[in-house]
This record gives C-alpha cells, sequence and structure tokens, in this order.
C-alpha cells in the first residue's frame, strides 16, 4: 500500500506541474551518507531515523546563507524516505519542502542498485505553494562497498535528470547527466563512530566533505561546495539567478536514533526491562542462531561429502592424466611410422619411375636391334625395382633373340612367379614347350 501511494502521489505530481524557480539544494540534507548524491548500500541503515540542519554559507551576509533541516529514515528494507525544508538565498528567502524516496532493487555480493526520485519540492510562491521539477531528479545509482582491515570503502556511480544533471547552472529541465563518489570511512576516532572523508560530483560541480562524530549518534559535518570554483567564493557581485557560478562552505550537525542492537537487548532482559521490541529482537536472534546452527551443520557435512568427491575426481584425473601420456607417446609413435611409410613410398614411387624410364630405353633399343644395350637398361631397371614382371619378361626376350633359351626361360618363369597373371609370358612358354616337344617327337622318329 506504501509503494502504491509514493507511486500515485509521484504520478499526480507529474500530471499537475507547475514550473517555478530554482531549488537550492543544501549540502549533507538528502537521504546517505554523502553530501549531495544519492546513495546505495546492501544493509539496511543502523539508525531508525536520522535527523539534522545544514548550513550553506556562500559569503558572510545573511541573504547569502541557506539553510536547511532534514529527516530521513528507511520503511522497509529496501525503501528509504527523507523529508527536507529548505530556506534559500535572497532578502526574503522562499521556503522549499522537498521530498526524497528511493528503493533498493538488486543486491549482488558487495554491489547493490537503486532507483528513485530526489527534490520532488513544493515551494512557497505569493499565494500557494508550487511544485518546482527544474531540479527534480530520477536517478539510478549503483554502489561498491570494500572492507578493510582499518577503513571502509564505498564508491557510487550513477545517472539522474534535473539536478543531477545540470547543477545549478543550466537552464534545462529534461536533460539527463551522470554522477560519482567515494566514501572513506576511518578507524579515526573509532570508538564514536570513525571519521568519513567524502568526494563527489554532483552533476553540477565537485564537491568535498567530511563527517566527524561527537558521539556515536551527533555528527558535525563540514564541507565545500563547487570546489573548482572556490576563488570566486564571497563575490561582491553575487548573481542570484545563477548560483552554480559560486562556491560555498557548508556546516551542519546530524542526529541519529540507533536500532536496538542484540547485545543491548540482553542486557536490558537482565535488568528486568523487556519490553515488546525487546523481547521480537531477542526472539528473532534465538530463531536465527538455532537456523544458522542446523545451516552450519549442513554445510559442514555438505562441505565433506564435497571433500571426497574431490578426492575421487583427483584420483581420476591422475589416471586420465597418464592415459592421456600414453596416448601422446603412441600418437607419436604412429606419426613416425606413417613419416616412415610416407618416405618409403616416396622413395618406392620414385624408384618405379626411373625404372620404367630405363624399361622405356629397352624397349626402344630392343627395336633397333641394339640387344646389348636393350640388356643393360634392362639390367639397370632391375636394380632399381626388382618386383617388376615387365622387367624379367622384356630381359627373356632380349636372351631370347640372342639366342640364349636357357635364360629367356628363366626370366619369363621370373615374370610369370611375379605376376601369376601374366598372359603373354604364359602363351610364349607354352609355345617354346610345344616346340620342344615337337622336336623331340621328330627326332625319335627319325
Amino acid at each position: 500500500m506504501i509503494k502504491r501511494g509514493y507511486i500515485l502521489i509521484f504520478i499526480y505530481v507529474m500530471l499537475t506541474v507547475a514550473l517555478s524557480g530554482q531549488i537550492t539544494r543544501v549540502a549533507f540534507t538528502k537521504p546517505g551518507y554523502m553530501m549531495k548524491i544519492p546513495t546505495s548500500s546492501i544493509y539496511r541503515t543502523p539508525y531508525i531515523f536520522r535527523t539534522g540542519i545544514s548550513t550553506d554559507i556562500y559569503g558572510f551576509v545573511d541573504t547569502l546563507i541557506t539553510r536547511g533541516v532534514f529527516f530521513e529514515t528507511d520503511l522497509s528494507n529496501t525503501f528509504k524516505i527523507g523529508v527536507t525544508s529548505i530556506q534559500g538565498l535572497g532578502a526574503s528567502p522562499p521556503v522549499e519542502f522537498g521530498l526524497h524516496f528511493q528503493k533498493r532493487l538488486f543486491v549482488y555480493g558487495d554491489i547493490s542498485f537503486s532507483a528513485g526520485v530526489h527534490d520532488l519540492v513544493l515551494k512557497q510562491g505569493d499565494k500557494e505553494l508550487n511544485i518546482d521539477t527544474k531540479t527534480l531528479s530520477i536517478f539510478g545509482v549503483i554502489s561498491n562497498e570494500k572492507q578493510f582491515e582499518n577503513s571502509n570503502l564505498y564508491t557510487y556511480m550513477g545517472f539522474g535528470t534535473g539536478g543531477l544533471a545540470t547543477g545549478f547552472g543550466s537552464d534545462s529541465a529534461t536533460s539527463a547527466g551522470v554522477f560519482a563518489g567515494v566514501l572513506l570511512h576511518t578507524s579515526i576516532l573509532a570508538d564514536r563512530g570513525g571519521i568519513e572523508f567524502i568526494g563527489e560530483f554532483d552533476g553540477g560541480g565537485v564537491n568535498a566533505g567530511v563527517r566527524i562524530p561527537f558521539t556515536k549518534d551527533y555528527n558535525l559535518t563540514l564541507g565545500v561546495n563547487n570546489l573548482v570554483k572556490l576563488y570566486n567564493f564571497a563575490a561582491k557581485d553575487f548573481d542570484l539567478a545563477s548560483v552554480g557560478n559560486y562556491p560555498s562552505l557548508n556546516i551542519g550537525l546530524d542526529f541519529r536514533i540507533p536500532r536496538v542492537k542484540p547485545e543491548s537487548a540482553r542486557r536490558r532482559r537482565l535488568e528486568g526491562m523487556v519490553d515488546e521490541e525487546t523481547q521480537l529482537i531477542l526472539d528473532m536472534e534465538e530463531q536465527f542462531a538455532t537456523k544458522l546452527d542446523s545451516t552450519l551443520r549442513a554445510a559442514d557435512y555438505e562441505i565433506a561429502k564435497l571433500k571426497d568427491s574431490l578426492k575421487v575426481f583427483e584420483s581420476e584425473i591422475k589416471y586420465l592424466t597418464s592415459e592421456v601420456a600414453q596416448l601422446r607417446q603412441k600418437t607419436a609413435v604412429l606419426e613416425d611410422s606413417v613419416r616412415s611409410a610416407k618416405l618409403a613410398k616416396h622413395a618406392m614411387e620414385q624408384n618405379i619411375n626411373l625404372a620404367l624410364k630405363h624399361l622405356s630405353r629397352s624397349l626402344r633399343y630392343f627395336y633397333a636391334g641394339d640387344y646389348r644395350e636393350a640388356l643393360q637398361e634392362v639390367e639397370a631397371s632391375i636394380d632399381l625395382n626388382s618386383n617388376l614382371a615387365l622387367a624379367y619378361a622384356r630381359r627373356g626376350s632380349i636372351y631370347y633373340k640372342l639366342g640364349d633359351i636357357d635364360r629367356a626361360t628363366i626370366n619369363w618363369n621370373l615374370a610369370l612367379r611375379i605376376d601369376p597373371e601374366y598372359d603373354d609370358v604364359r602363351n610364349i612358354l607354352r609355345a617354346l614347350n610345344e616346340n620342344r616337344l615337337r622336336s623331340t617327337g621328330s627326332t625319335q622318329k627319325e
């Protein structure tokens, strides 16, 4: 219901807007711990509410001082609201009433993102209050919170419209821009909460400040706005219409009501001062402790299971590593074998080519009737490759022409042994055998 109410208020404001003058943005009056930019956090604020006063001094006269009173609180774990009342510059300074609200939308580790509206201002006019939208800021901001041994560092970056985009010096009410800031929480005066140093760019200028704790609940704030134009402080020709051209000094005081801590609740229960809120805190703490114990025990069991699984995985990884090493060794051997086979094949192909060349030359000599040269070429071919049936068949033919029938027969048989389907050689041997049989038969008859 609260969320719907604020949405309806925002829609009503946007539909019934009446442009007015320029808001005076006093440092340290916005929700959060920065000077003028919005913030985000992964935690809920450690206080029930925060309130205080703040003053920006543009010159040491009454007409050059702005004053502000503020109040802020968390309506839920993610929704924050702030209210300001500011008295502006001039002899008859206007009074402005501002609303600021934002919601945390996202948290991941130490990073959070929030969005909202700042400077929804009701400004006092001649007869009534008007809505001022020139510095109405619709924004989104992302934060990163880092914890160190003796300090914490918070960084903020975001984008926004209105005052967060134009600062004091622009007449545009619709532009959008970026802002950024850094807050360093130190251990100086740690017993009171610690001193904080602040630096930021608010869309219109650079600001720097410090928050000094008097006690754990009271803080003094000091700062300088529009630091790069500090040379123009307390200018004699001060123009109220262009406040952004001038720097200012800030001084303020804030007061916080902290939430009841568990140790305080225990002490109050021992002292017999237990109220409903304290009892609720104690009950929640006990429930949380019980759930935490059971969760831790379950976590220990799961961790033990994971450790056992990791040991099994480690042994499997070692086994697989040895298998991979063996496979790599086998691969290397196979690669060497393939390389050797390729080389042998290449050499054999070269030998066959040379052997065929010699056979081709022998054929030319054979037809030319130069049988001795033909025989030398065949011998060279056989020396290069001894598995060519054609070479032995050719040598047999050459011996036949030379009249050496026995050697011719031996070489034709060698060719047939290498190539059993060499039909030409088989036919020659068959014809030779038949002729021998006829010659033998004729001799016997005679």
